[in-house]
Order: structure tokens, then sequence, then C-alpha cells
């Protein structure tokens, strides 16, 4: 991975350059840097994660507390369980899992969030253990009773790591136990195809100082996926793409993935805290159990 593109040419911005790398990229193209465990976006994200009044990077709490109510009583998950919290974040769900006295991992690559979920366990007298790593590149071994991977990260992953996630998953769990995970449909709202949003900031979200903002969204309607492609470019002309991919689901392809890898459907929902589905619905929750 690549740490951003000198845009600067004899002491000027090179507009072609810039230009170019605005254009579609291939499909499920990673980042040009760290994302994640980058230190200041991932501190800007803990602070969304943290904001009580936005859906931005967490849901708002009783929408998290909904959805763990809901999920245990429908999955029958109880003290004897020991769930894994792919992607936790700064444990917002996972606590809430404990204080029901189940068992709970949780898995995040954000240190920051990591330390904050630590830390509110530990004041809360929470027994929770919280591991670093990319929940998509885990290695084998590792045994739970259910898992759950909440607010749509599994349309953020390309084919491959999706898959080598089901498999891991098929590996970790018993027969009979449950995967509970959300993703979004080909009827959720999105910007068309080539829209684009310029700014330019004191500093904000991608960066302490200065910086433009150039981001496009592009659409991939063969294999329902798109990519929020934004580009920082700094002051020294260090150009950096972010790119934040979606692939959407209908019931019929998530049911054939998941039976592809092991897994059956007991349910599908508009959400995680059981909505009734419609047919436009723009987002599923799914509740799979591993054959």
């Amino acid at each position: 991975m690549t740490t951003g593109h000198h845009l600067l040419r004899d002491g000027l911005l090179d507009l072609e350059r810039l230009a170019a790398l605005a254009t579609r990229p291939p499909r499920f193209e990673p980042h040009d840097a760290p994302f994640w465990d980058d230190p200041y976006i991932a501190a800007q994200m803990l602070a969304a994660h943290l904001d009580p009044t936005t859906d931005a990077a967490s849901r708002q709490p009783e929408t998290i507390a909904r959805t763990v109510d809901w999920l245990a009583d429908t999955a029958g998950w109880g003290p004897d369980t020991h769930l894994v919290d792919l992607g936790c974040g700064p444990g917002l769900y996972a606590q809430r899992f404990a204080r029901r006295g189940l068992r709970v991992t949780g898995i995040d690559l954000s240190e920051g969030s990591l330390a904050y979920a630590r830390a509110a366990a530990a004041q809360d007298g929470l027994s929770v253990e919280y591991l670093r790593a990319d929940y998509t590149r885990l290695a084998p071994g590792a045994q739970y009773d259910a898992a759950v991977l909440i607010f749509w990260d599994f349309c953020v992953l390309p084919d491959d790591r999706r898959d080598a996630l089901l498999r891991w998953l098929h590996a970790a769990l018993p027969s009979g136990g449950r995967f509970a995970f959300d993703v979004t449909t080909p009827a959720r709202t999105r910007p068309e195809d080539g829209s684009s949003r310029w700014e330019a900031r004191a500093g904000g979200f991608w960066r302490p100082g200065p910086y433009l903002e150039l981001t496009r969204t592009y659409q991939y309607p063969d294999t329902a996926t798109d990519v929020r492609q934004t580009i920082i470019v700094e002051p020294d002309g260090r150009a950096t793409a972010y790119r934040i991919w979606n692939q959407a689901y209908t019931p019929a392809s998530i049911s054939a993935l998941l039976m592809a890898h092991g897994f059956r459907v007991r349910g599908v929902w508009e959400d995680l805290h059981g909505t009734p589905l419609t047919a436009d619905a723009p987002t599923l929750g799914v509740l799979a159990e591993r054959a």
C-alpha cells in the first residue's frame, strides 16, 4: 500500500495527475494509506462513534440497546454464549452483550477504539476480551458460539476477504452457531454515478491542518457495488485517495452466498432489531446458522 501521490511539479500542482487520480478505480481498489489504523483518522472515528446524536459511525444508543436485546432474545444467546463482536470499535455493542451475561470477545483494528473499550469495560466492571486484529485475516483455531458484524461492515469487504471471513466463521462456530450481520440492498438510495463534491477545509476529519477534499461516487451496477472515493490534497502537494466501498445484497444473493459457505439463513428482517422485511427495504438484517 502506498502512502500517497506527490502532485507538485516545478512548484505547481499537477492538475493532470490529480484528474487521473480522481478517475473510476478498479473494483475494491484499496486506500492509498492506512485508514482504520491511522492515528489521527482513528481519533476522529472514535469521536463519531461516541456522539449519541448521529448515526455517522455507530448507531445511536437507543438503537444499539434495542439491537442487542432483540438479537440476544431472538438468537437465544445467554450466559453460556461466547460471542465474538467483529469490528467492535469502542465496544458499544460488546459491553451491552456483556451486561446481559454473555462472554464477549471484541476484535477491531483501531487501537484507539480498543483502548476506549477496555477502559469503559473496566470502569463498568465488565469482563470483555478485546483483541487488535484485521477480522478478515484471522488465524484459524479460535472457537466461539456466536458472532456479530454490525452496521454494514460486511458490505465493504472485497469478495476474497468476505469469503475468507465466512470460511473462518464456519471453522470458529459449532454446528448451530449463529452469525448476525446487516447489509445494504440495491433499493438503498445512492448518489448518481460520477457525482462530485469539492471542499477546502482549514482542518477536519481527514487532517488536523488545511486540505482540499475531492469526493466522487462511482457505481458498478453489474455487481451492485459503489464507491465513495475521497482524495485529500495537502499544501505540500501530497494527495491520498480513500475509498469506502459498498456491495449491496438481496435476500436471494445473501442466502446463496451463505449456503456456499456452509450456513443457512434463519431469518431476514429490514434491520437487526426485527423490523419486518418489505420488498423495497434499503437494508437487511440477517441471522445465519452454521450447518
